[in-house]
């Protein structure tokens, strides 16, 4: 019992003299450790960061590429021959029989007094109670009822194969060419005549809607020289224009020709 006890004390010093030597954390150590951690977390925050940037650079650098490439591939300034024809096409599409109206009544008046002028020499006089009835005949008959039958004709036979352009062609010459021919031979001394009356405001002599008056100006004579051009203008004319010609454009190329015709 006597040597259990100081075994006994010695093995608690030998204990505790251990324990002393376990290091422990001390405050210091723990402040280290806490730096340490902060700076590794920056650390992989500014690399996400830098990542995340260089991510936005290259999507940032890609965009600009595309938008370079479309800028390249789509001009945004349009040549102006381009927007003239996309802007006619638009008008003609939108308001088909006005344009018809206009541009054949147009035409047909600048002839008229173009030939009027050639005519006169050199202090020539321009005539415009028959320029007005030129404008008048042309734009109602080369201009909107051609442009009508001209549709029709397409509606039924349609496309440009050399049959339906003959079947188009062969119609119009024998058919519309001799209505459009005779309402000239018509309408032009009838419309010049109302329109001297007007202007000169003798509405009191106005010519009387007689059938004797209102076809005085046609005969044969005029009717045969004014097909025998149409043979040798429109038969060519209509041939390449029902096979080459848009539908949408047939009107103003016709009323170009027939201002010509009128010359």
């Amino acid at each position: 019992m006597q040597f259990f006890v100081p075994t006994f004390v010695l093995l608690l010093s030998a204990a505790s003299t251990a324990s002393a030597f376990v290091p422990l954390s001390s405050p210091s150590s723990h402040h280290h450790q806490q730096q340490a951690s902060k700076t590794f977390t920056r650390r992989n925050n500014g690399n996400l960061l830098q990542q995340s940037s260089s991510s936005a650079q290259g999507l940032n650098l890609s965009s600009r590429a595309e938008d370079s490439q479309s800028c390249l591939s789509e001009p945004s300034l349009k040549n102006p021959l381009t927007q003239l024809s996309e802007g006619y096409t638009r008008l003609t599409a939108d308001h088909y029989l006005l344009m018809a109206f206009v541009q054949a009544g147009f035409l047909a008046s600048s002839a008229d007094m173009a030939t009027q002028v050639l005519e006169g020499g050199t202090n020539p006089a321009i005539d415009f109670t028959h320029v007005a009835a030129m404008a008048t005949v042309a734009s109602t008959m080369s201009g909107a009822m051609n442009a009508v039958w001209l549709r029709q004709l397409e509606q039924a036979f349609p496309g440009t194969a050399t049959k339906e352009v003959a079947a188009k062609t062969l119609i119009h010459a024998v058919i519309l060419a001799s209505l459009i021919n005779s309402a000239y031979l018509v309408g032009v001394p009838l419309f010049g005549s109302y329109f001297t009356a007007i202007q000169n405001g003798a509405f009191h002599s106005l010519p009387p809607l007689d059938l004797s008056v209102v076809f005085a100006g046609w005969n044969m004579d005029e009717f045969l020289t004014l097909t025998k051009l149409e043979i040798l203008m429109f038969i060519p004319y209509n041939t390449l224009a029902f096979k080459f010609v848009p539908p949408q454009v047939r009107p103003l190329t016709h009323a170009a020709v027939s201002a010509t015709f009128n010359v």
